[in-house]
């Protein structure tokens, strides 16, 4: 190579050289933070880190001692048979149990902070470990230890326990808290009248405790040889039913004070008769669980006052009849004739109704007193025609024959009430005794009864063959309503116009009959002759006022039998009826 090449070489790699000095000069200006930071990224760990992994070191260093210590000692918030162990090795453990066991009593807690004993020593306690500390040591998870604390731990090792159940007996009933003059007695919340009107107050709790409760809890806590008791937490005490906020509460309280309210009136004619919620509340009984009631015997007392104070008889009443028609008919019931029961239940109805239906006021009319209800017999004197009503069903319906007009003998219309029943009976008149099946009185000697002698019922059969006064009936017919009314059911008998009926229904004849049935040749004169079938003579003896299951007299014995007078002038005080004597049964 000549020497001018290499001249030229040498000055080509200068000037190379030259070009990347200048580039990296550029670059060093141009990035002088990057060469910076690529400096300290070579200096080491940051800080935070250092500082985490201390952290984590010494965490992870006290979790391990944490497992090798805890693998050896019970957990804190630990006990056994009561006594703490927590933190304690199984042998520390075993003489803190032991110890407890040989200076064991249990503790007592009661209602307001009190505490009392029983001592082991005191019931002849003795105990056998028959488990072991280490077994429950073994059962806890080391590896948790951070978390067994948390939760106490309430444990029991095994043990065979006695102890003489007489002297724990003993113990128990020696108890203060048992002691009647210790007791106060629970009280439910009270409705109060306060400042005129009815207020309820706050029960009161009372330390009253269920001895068998008591006695069970005691005997589980001594055998499983638990140190304490809490009497209240086991709800040994006797506890309030309701409170002053329950619905039931409320609800009687709404009602008494509605009943402060309320009034009810009788009305006699012209006189009246009050009742208001003071005179009520005397009445009312509250139960143990708030239902609120009327003492029934106190009520009546109040209807059989009434009774004897008021006479309702002579009361005119609107009677809806079986032809869809109202008829005003007379009462004849005395005020002592009255449904004592049954005006007492609508008394008590009427009373328990009013706050529920809002009103406060109810009206009782003497009219109402006096109606016939449901169950009656209903006779229509002008189509001669018999219904008889059972709780509002017609279950029979009739012909009859009434009094006979003509000879003063028409049956009085009015509201009655069957007096008594007698079967077989005697009609007895001044010539004669007719024997009849069934007898049932409503009206002194007029009454209700079968009449074999009649060849026919109905139409206006009655003007020529009817009775003294008397309804008869077929036998079938009145052997029916003896068997389904009695002493006490109402008739209610009235004219009609309109209703009059020209045809009579035969007689049916009884296959048997213990009353005189006449023969066809005497029937053939019956139009002229009058068979003596009734008394011309009413009683003068008062019949029972109810008496529904009154015995059957004997065939021989005599009973009130008809009226013969007619239809009487206007009575006020009495009902219509004969005059005249009689035997009685």
């Amino acid at each position: 190579m000549s020497e001018s090449a290499k001249n030229q070489m040498e000055k080509n790699k200068e000037t190379q050289s030259e070009k990347v000095q200048g580039e990296e000069a550029i670059a060093l200006e141009a990035e002088p933070f990057v060469v910076h930071s690529l400096a300290k990224e070579k200096a080491g760990i940051p800080a935070w880190a250092k500082v985490g992994i201390l952290l984590f070191s010494i965490l992870a260093a006290g979790y391990l001692a944490g497992v090798i210590y805890f693998s050896s000692h019970f957990a804190w918030n630990t006990r056994l048979n009561g006594v703490d162990v927590s933190c304690m090795t199984s042998g520390q453990a075993q003489q803190a149990v032991e110890n407890a066991i040989h200076d064991y009593q249990l503790e007592i807690r009661e209602r307001g902070g009190t505490t009392e004993y029983i001592k082991g020593s005191d019931i002849e306690l003795e105990i056998r470990l028959t488990g072991t500390i280490e077994e429950e040591l073994n059962k806890q998870n080391g590896f948790l230890w951070f978390w067994n604390g948390v939760i106490p731990n309430e444990s029991s090792i095994e043990a065979e326990v006695s102890y003489s159940l007489s002297s724990l007996y003993q113990q128990i009933h020696a108890l203060d808290c048992m002691q009647s003059e210790n007791i106060t007695h629970p009280v439910e919340p009270q409705i109060i009248k306060q400042s005129g009107s009815f207020v309820v107050t706050e029960g009161v709790e009372g330390n009253k405790l269920r001895g068998t409760e008591v006695s069970v809890v005691i005997r589980r806590a001594v055998s499983d040889l638990v140190t304490y008791v809490d009497l209240e937490a086991e709800e040994c005490y006797v506890a309030l039913q309701y409170s002053e906020e329950d619905a039931v509460v409320l609800e009687a309280l709404d009602y008494m004070n509605a009943l402060q309210e309320m009034k009810i009136i009788y009305e006699f004619e012209e006189d009246t008769e009050t009742l208001v919620g003071e005179d009520i509340l005397d009445w009312v009984i509250l139960s143990e669980d708030y239902e609120v009631s009327l003492d029934r015997k106190a009520v009546r007392a109040y209807i059989e006052e009434l009774k004897e104070t008021y006479e309702i008889r002579g009361q005119v009443i609107d009677f809806h009849t079986s032809y869809d028609r109202d008829v005003e008919v007379t009462s004849y019931i005395r005020s002592s004739e009255l449904d004592s029961s049954l005006e007492t239940d609508l008394l008590i109805e009427a009373i328990q109704d009013i706050p529920v239906s809002g009103k406060n006021k109810w009206v009782r009319k003497a009219a109402d007193m006096v109606s016939v209800g449901d169950t009656y017999i209903e006779i229509n004197l002008t189509s001669q025609h018999l219904y008889c009503y059972k709780d509002g069903n017609m279950i029979l319906e009739t012909d009859i024959v009434s009094g006979k007009p003509s000879t003063g003998c028409a049956t009085p219309p009015g509201v009655y009430r069957i007096r008594s029943k007698t079967s077989p009976a005697i009609l007895v008149g001044e010539t004669y005794r007719t024997p009849v099946s069934y007898w049932m009185p409503f009206n002194r000697g007029i009454g209700l009864h079968d009449a074999t002698w009649q060849r026919a019922f109905g139409g206006s059969r009655y003007i020529t063959q009817g009775s003294h006064g008397c309804i008869n009936l077929p036998l079938d017919i009145a052997k029916f309503i003896y068997e389904n009314y009695g002493a006490g059911d109402y008739v209610v008998l009235y004219h009609l116009a309109g209703t009059e009926s020209g045809t009579a229904s035969p007689a049916g004849r009884a296959s048997s009959s213990p009353v005189y049935v006449p023969t066809e040749a005497e029937t053939e004169t019956e139009a002229e002759t009058e068979y003596p079938t009734e008394s011309t003579t009413e009683a003068t003896t008062a019949q029972p006022e109810e008496s529904a299951t009154e015995a059957p007299v004997e065939p021989t014995t005599e009973v009130p039998a008809e009226a013969t007078t007619g239809q009487p002038e206007e009575i006020t005080t009495e009902a219509p009826a004969g005059t005249g004597d009689t035997t009685t049964e």
